[in-house]
């Protein structure tokens, strides 16, 4: 899906990707979600049927009765849910095997010793709070969804649904980069080996994380909770007062 314009509407459109005269260049070189598809896209003249057209907005339209960015926040919440889970069934199938612990001569059974319990319990702890997040605030959207289809949803739900994204966007990218780096303490420098690759749990996690910019959500949660703002939920041209705020925020004054 795409944003352009239509004259002066906006609108959101459903592409093929193997459409005549749209070309995808294998550009990403992010390090971690290597399968993630953000590589550079180039529409050249693509028809464009009435079918493909999702939705149109005048310029003055008022646009927040949509849940679409939150449900876009899911698919990457649930990606990093899944992150944390893979990062727990590494560590664990890491150590049941070992017969070496830090700091103690000839074999011994890491997977005996309390230490390494407490990091795997605490990994499968974030990995838990996670998932539930996720789970979560899925339920909320597929009540709002069930809502719209049935009429009786409400301007304001469409608000608290975004509000609701948001907020667990926060705590589930904290939650598993905690998991994803805490894993490495129940192995010592053999942890770090390039076979084991560990860190390419890490790497997908920030990588995720970082293609919807927590800072600017939580923003938005705080001015909607003090000022009752509706968070913008569309891309659009971004006007002089939005900058100058943005700026003031990222650049105090002394």
């Amino acid at each position: 899906m795409v944003a352009t314009k239509d004259g002066d509407d906006f609108l959101s459109v459903a592409v093929k990707a193997d459409a005549l005269g749209v070309e995808r260049i294998d550009d990403w070189d992010g390090f971690g979600q290597r399968l993630t598809g953000s590589g550079t896209t180039k529409f050249d003249n693509v028809r464009i049927e009435p079918k493909h057209i999702i939705r149109r907005y005048a310029p003055d339209e008022k646009r927040e009765d949509s849940y679409n960015l939150s449900f876009l926040q899911m698919i990457l919440l649930t990606a990093l849910a899944g992150v944390g889970r893979a990062a727990l069934n590494d560590v664990v199938a890491f150590v049941k095997p070992r017969t070496r612990a830090f700091g103690i001569p000839g074999q011994s059974s890491p997977r005996e010793d309390p230490l390494v319990q407490r990091v795997v319990g605490r990994v499968a702890s974030l990995s838990f709070a996670a998932d539930s997040l996720v789970e979560n605030n899925s339920r909320l959207l597929q009540e709002l969804y069930e809502a719209q289809l049935a009429g009786t949803a409400k301007p304001e739900d469409f608000a608290i649904a975004n509000v609701h994204t948001f907020q667990a966007q926060q705590i589930v990218i904290d939650l598993v980069l905690q998991a994803t780096t805490l894993l490495f303490e129940v192995g010592g420098a053999s942890a770090t080996a390039e076979s084991r690759r560990l860190d390419r749990h890490w790497r997908n996690a920030r990588t995720a994380a970082s293609h919807n910019p927590a800072i600017f959500r939580e923003r938005a949660i705080g001015d909607y909770l003090l000022n009752g703002t509706v968070p913008v939920t569309y891309w659009t041209t971004a006007k002089q007062s939005d900058i100058a705020a943005r700026r003031e925020v990222e650049e105090p004054a002394l």
